[in-house]
């Protein structure tokens, strides 16, 4: 996803934004070994990430405290998520799986072209009306 100020993140990027949000949104914070046993990796790897997030004014990262989105990484997390719903509903309108849905709505938001996202939501709300 490229940013206003033309910060490109990557998949795995968008992906520990993604989880800091719902772990916050769920459990009230997202620590390091949280967001680790989420996403299945190891805490070092959080860590590196959130330092990268951290110097990219995403989020507020600092050894051994909860990790704390900023408002540049809460809006970014509310895009995907967004992206995400759009794509889900998408894929669902036209019958495939709910299971393979999710599943692929996850992948497909880190690639596709935002302007195509944009073609499919505006299909979805004309069916709306």
């Amino acid at each position: 996803m490229t940013l206003e100020n033309d910060i490109e993140l990557t998949k795995a990027l968008e992906m520990y934004i993604k989880v800091a949000h719902e772990l916050h949104d769920e459990l009230g914070s997202a620590t390091v070994s949280d967001m680790a046993d989420r996403l299945s990796v190891k805490a070092p790897s959080v860590t590196a990430a959130l330092q990268k997030l951290d110097s990219m004014g995403m989020v507020k990262y600092r050894r051994y405290q909860n990790v704390e989105l900023t408002t540049k990484g809460i809006a970014v997390a509310k895009k995907l998520n967004q992206r995400n719903r759009t794509i889900l509903d998408f894929l669902l309108m036209i019958g495939v799986d709910e299971d393979i849905a999710e599943n692929d709505a996850c992948e497909i938001e880190h690639v596709v072209n935002p302007k195509t996202i944009e073609k499919m939501a505006r299909y979805l709300k004309s069916l709306e009306s």
